[in-house]
């Protein structure tokens, strides 16, 4: 037989995977809270669907042997079950409950500097702990997006449970984590002091304390080079507000958010 005449192997179909994403941060905590509420029929059904291995999903992250194979697991079948049984919403509409981005950010951490704990001994050494909060922000066209979160749940970041860093993601936490930054900074201090003798130095309605909420965020800047990242988010805060700058006073639809996840958009899911 000719080498022509020869037909080319027979290739079998390959399985659908999910694609592989480089995840900067998951927040463990939203994870298992999520998680334990889910119907445990509906997990059983999920593991069908998605192909989630429920023995690793059911721990506690914490407590397991592999957390991150368990972190993953419950990852998988959480955002199933989220876009399954809930409305997702965009970056210009992103609803009351979850939404999704993909956006070029900048992203860094926060600190409260002027908190105080207890030092926290480990072995010989004592070691003095400050509340941090991953920050992230990115822009598209008139949408600005920011994610705040406790630094905790920045993979590669994880302290051990000795050190004693705590978790600041609820709303009143990031906002004044984003509150103690912006009086820190010189230029913006005294911008914030107009602002509060323009509103007499109460909101009247809470929009109005939203709106503030919302300007301080906008306002905090991030060195850094920007990467493409992609995030399932709870919105917390939604607006309009002035984007503050040099000769720059303009209005664009903000969103504060506390993520789920966030992970780089690479070649092959971008």
């Amino acid at each position: 037989m000719a080498l022509d005449d020869r037909k080319p192997p027979l290739r079998l179909p390959r399985r659908s995977q999910p694609p592989l994403r480089y995840f900067v941060y998951v927040s463990d905590n939203k994870l298992d809270m999520l998680y334990e509420q889910i119907d445990p029929a509906l997990r059983r059904r999920i593991n069908t669907e998605a192909k989630v291995d429920l023995k690793l999903a059911s721990l506690t992250i914490k407590q397991a042997d592999s957390p991150q194979a368990t972190r993953m697991a419950k990852l998988r079948l959480v955002e199933h079950y989220i876009d399954t049984h809930h409305e997702v919403g965009t970056v210009q509409a992103p609803g009351q409950n979850y939404f999704r981005g993909s956006m070029p950010m900048q992203w860094g951490w926060l600190r409260i500097m002027n908190y105080r704990i207890d030092p926290v001994t480990v072995g010989n050494e004592t070691r003095s702990t400050v509340p941090s909060t991953a920050f992230f922000k990115g822009r598209q066209g008139s949408d600005l997006v920011i994610l705040a979160g406790s630094q905790h749940h920045v993979l590669g970041a994880r302290p051990t449970e000795e050190r004693g860093l705590f978790a600041f993601s609820s709303t009143p936490s990031i906002m004044a984590v984003i509150g103690e930054h912006i009086s820190s900074l010189t230029e913006l201090d005294e911008y914030w002091r107009t602002e509060e003798r323009n509103r007499h130095s109460h909101y009247r309605t809470r929009v109005e304390a939203h709106e503030h909420g919302l300007e301080e965020a906008a306002a905090v800047r991030l060195s850094g080079p920007a990467q493409h990242l992609e995030f399932l988010a709870v919105p917390l805060l939604e607006g309009t507000v002035p984007v503050w700058g040099p000769g720059q006073d303009e209005p664009v639809h903000a969103i504060l958010a506390t993520p789920i996840y966030v992970a780089q958009v690479g070649p092959s899911n971008s």
